[in-house]
């Protein structure tokens, strides 16, 4: 049955709704604890658009379940079902959901391999993804993109010979999409080696190529002497050091642990064709999205970057890590894969600066943005008064956006 959108529209139809499914009619739920009471089989709801996002919480009470029963369609669907119904019409769906709970705590396991260093093979280069990923599909943009350049560096520097001054480490984290769990706990496990860390830097922005890394004030000529093998590599697929005046916390990928732990911690800029959002969490995760010459660009990045930190004659510097606050910064909305905006979260940031649905977003303090990981990563590190250029009616529009401090 359609889910009623009024008061006088949910009296009515409270005697159907014990043992219905309801299908939600195009705008939020509001009437959860009439349905509960009611005792409906669940709710029928659509994100508006044809992606379904996977995603999850690691903080389950196993005495608290969660029994609501919500099922996601397609947008294409959700209208197709409601239309029928809207005719009068009786509507029989079958679905076939394998869903169970399972007391943890589940055992994890981090994949690691090291290119043991020739001078100081106590200190350490570390660089990676994330191994875990969502069901939605088979997580190949997130992370088995960064997985395959891990391997792919690994294999490429053994093969060249390579006898790194410092330890490379590859490393592989699981449980990062429960909340960086794998990366947590081997830094509580081994705190004894932040010390001798210099970098750790992770490839978890899918298949885009490798196009830049930031850097503090302390970092910048360091790096440009580190980098110049990589600053001439492509000429298609440029490389640049971007300064910025703390390295950007809450990405959400497994360099924030490190950063947290005062570690210098980096996640590489991407930039290329592919669309993140096409794939991130959703149905479409597949080896399809995955560009073949993005791949073997970026596991010569993540080789020869991890070589050169590892040669230098200095660990990386830590003064000036990180910018003040460490709070990752959201605007409070929901894009698709076009950075059309979906919705508009109340009382955030994105409504005080006027945003709405429909608007889609073109660049952030005027660089182009192609997906909403590029966004984030520009987000974490610009001024606190920015400026987001939107297309809205066919015009390009500047908006002005205010972070919290």
């Amino acid at each position: 049955m359609i889910a009623p959108t009024t008061d006088e529209e949910l009296t009515a139809a409270k005697p159907k709704l014990k043992g219905a499914w309801v299908i939600s009619n195009n705008r939020p739920e509001k009437y959860w604890v009439a349905y509960e009471e009611a005792g409906i089989a669940g709710v029928i709801r659509t994100e508006g658009g044809e992606f379904i996002h996977t995603g999850g919480s690691p903080k389950v009470d196993w005495e608290k379940l969660p029994t609501r029963v919500t099922v996601t369609m397609v947008a294409s669907q959700h209208k197709s079902i409601l239309a029928l119904l809207k005719e009068g019409k009786d509507v029989q769906l079958t679905i076939d959901i394998k869903a169970e709970f399972k007391q943890g705590p589940i055992k994890l396991y981090d994949v690691i391999a090291e290119l043991p260093g020739s001078e100081k093979p106590d200190e350490l280069v570390i660089v990676g993804g994330h191994i875990d990923s969502w069901d939605g599909a088979t997580g190949a943009t997130d992370n088995g993109t960064g997985v395959s350049t891990t391997l792919e560096a690994a294999r490429l520097l053994t093969k060249a010979g390579a006898k790194p001054k410092r330890t490379i480490r590859f490393m592989l984290w699981s449980g990062e999409e429960q909340g960086l769990l794998g990366s947590r706990a081997y830094i509580k496990a081994h705190p004894e080696e932040n010390a001798k860390v210099s970098a750790v830097i992770v490839h978890d922005g899918g298949t885009n190529y490798a196009s830049g890394i930031n850097a503090t004030e302390a970092m910048v000529p360091i790096f440009e002497e580190a980098f110049k093998p990589l600053l001439g590599l492509d000429d298609e697929m440029k490389f640049q050091i971007r300064k910025v005046a703390g390295l950007p916390q809450g990405i959400g990928s497994d360099h924030d642990s490190y950063l947290a732990a005062g570690v210098p911690g980096f996640f590489w800029l991407q930039a290329g064709r592919a669309k993140y959002g096409v794939g991130h969490h959703t149905q479409n995760d597949t080896i399809a999205l995955a560009i073949p010459e993005y791949q073997r660009h970026t596991s010569m990045v993540v080789a020869i970057g991890a070589l050169r930190i590892a040669d230098l004659p200095e660990l990386l510097p830590r003064q000036g890590l990180t910018a003040k606050g460490g709070k990752r910064r959201l605007l409070g909305i929901q894009l698709d894969a076009d950075m059309t905006v979906q919705e508009v979260s109340k009382d955030s940031i994105a409504e005080k600066a006027g945003l709405k649905s429909g608007d889609r977003l073109i660049k952030f303090n005027g660089v182009q943005i192609g997906d909403s990981i590029m966004l984030g990563q520009a987000m974490q590190s610009a001024p606190k008064e920015s400026r987001l250029t939107i297309r809205r009616g066919g015009k390009d529009v500047d908006v002005d956006i205010a972070f919290p401090d």
